[in-house]
């Protein structure tokens, strides 16, 4: 696994490198952390949470679903204008 980036990652330097030639590489890297998360949401849904904790989960987990499907919709798009240029 990479190590621990010791700078935020930028929703920027995301977009470039899901538009760039690595489209893929960066996508399939960027959707493993988020199905990672995913899994460990479901194992603590799953596991109960405290009723005032269960709102912010389901939360964090549709906010996970929409992200996955962005960084989709990013290549996709990242691609068709390439190949449009």
């Amino acid at each position: 696994m990479e190590a621990i980036r010791k700078q935020p990652i930028r929703l920027l330097d995301i977009e470039h490198e899901l538009a760039g030639p690595d489209a893929m590489t960066a996508l399939a890297r960027y959707d493993a952390v988020l199905a990672g998360l995913a899994k460990r949401l479901d194992a603590a849904l799953a596991a109960g949470l405290p009723p005032d904790e269960f709102p912010r989960a389901e939360t964090l987990k549709e906010a996970n679903v929409l992200a996955r499907k962005i960084l989709r919709l990013t290549v996709r798009v990242g691609g068709e204008t390439q190949s449009s240029t």
